[in-house]
């Protein structure tokens, strides 16, 4: 537990020394999509745009039918919120963020902004289109950044991005050996506090707490084993409401943690390696390509040996809503229940919700799950 405690004291330190001005420009985003390497390779640091539940402010300016997500957004932007950002990217990923960059740019202008446009298809011509897209994106950051974003500074910022993966990767493993010496809800935090700060210092705390937590032996669980997916969560708060009900997160597929992309190649033509990677990491719904989606979660529902899967959407977040009955379906197929749930970004559980989630855990053990 010290040692848990002092990675977490490592990132929050680190947070404040951002806040007092370190000396990297803070460059806001939005969605996974986004190679950040090409920000990091500009000595710029990213910080992930992750607003604090409440959408009050935003919501004379967008139709009350949009994205909470997206309203968040535009709120927190609004009352200054976010005006220690030397720019922000956004990511054409639905035509909620689309609107958002609009509204952002009009109501409180960054110093620099950026709309990335993302193909929904992933080919050969679309990996080309992405890569072009990426290019503009680093000759924009060099001409407002004053700044040389050469081959050898993206391949170094890929090789410390893939450490960081590399390190993730093993610290979610560790969710499939009986008892997790780290539960989801831990782990959803600590990655999410990672994407707002320095990669070498979160490398470090990284691999110093998977390392612990390798040694550790594991523990016996009769929790029911879940897999989480679907749109951006609002913290971790429903995935403590499962553990505290005796549910266990084993897997998730979820924006704001574990859905990063596994490896890049370092090569002559890094824009073409990241454009590469990023188009075919783990799809979301947004993507044209539900077939490889269902694929890759049935896969991961027989690694991690789930019981059941909890659906999470955002209301009037349309890609998920449209996806969760295709989804419901195709896992009939191995008799896994599914439980559907669509909330507002609150960042709190409402009762509707708890009352759910305990029957689908009663159902689980009635039926022998």
């Amino acid at each position: 537990m010290q040692d848990r405690l002092t990675f977490k004291e490592i990132l929050q330190d680190l947070a404040k020394a951002q806040a007092s001005g370190e000396g990297k420009p803070l460059v806001g985003w939005t969605c996974t999509y986004l190679p950040v390497e090409i920000l990091e390779a500009a000595g710029l640091q990213p910080y992930r745009i992750l607003p604090e539940p409440s959408s009050e402010k935003a919501d004379g300016y967008l139709d009350p039918n949009m994205c909470p997500l997206v309203k968040t957004n535009l709120g927190k932007a609004i009352t200054g919120g976010y005006s220690f950002l030397s720019g922000i990217i956004i990511l054409n990923t639905c035509d909620g963020m689309r609107r958002l960059y609009d509204a952002w740019r009009f109501y409180c202008p960054s110093p620099f902004s950026f709309l990335l446009d993302v193909p929904k298809t992933v080919t050969s011509l679309s990996v080309s289109y992405f890569k072009e897209r990426l290019k503009e994106l680093a000759t924009q950051v060099e001409k407002h950044f004053k700044v040389e974003i050469t081959t050898d500074s993206l391949n170094q910022a890929i090789e410390e991005a893939n450490l960081t993966r590399s390190l993730s990767r093993r610290l979610i493993s560790l969710q499939g050996r009986g008892a997790p010496p780290v539960k989801h809800s831990e782990l959803l935090d600590l990655l999410s506090l990672g994407s707002r700060t320095p990669r070498s210092v979160f490398n470090k705390a990284l691999e110093k707490m998977v390392r612990v937590l390798e040694g550790e032996p594991a523990g016996v669980s009769n929790a029911y084993r879940l897999l989480l997916t679907g749109s951006s969560l609002d913290g971790s708060a429903l995935v403590r409401l499962i553990e505290e009900l005796g549910g266990e997160v084993t897997i998730s597929d979820i924006c704001p943690g574990t859905r990063f992309v596994d490896y890049v190649e370092p090569s002559a033509d890094p824009l073409f390696s990241l454009s590469h990677a990023y188009l075919h990491k783990t799809a979301c719904a947004r993507m044209f390509d539900s077939e490889s989606r269902i694929s890759a979660l049935k896969e991961s529902l027989l690694k991690s040996k789930a019981q059941g899967v909890v659906y999470f959407s955002l209301k009037f977040c349309d890609p998920f809503l449209y996806e969760a009955p295709f989804l419901e379906e195709a896992l009939r197929e191995l008799d896994i229940p599914v439980l559907f749930l669509e909330g507002e970004y609150t960042g709190r559980v409402g009762g509707g919700v708890r009352t759910r989630v305990q029957a689908f855990l009663e159902m689980l053990e009635k039926n022998g799950k």
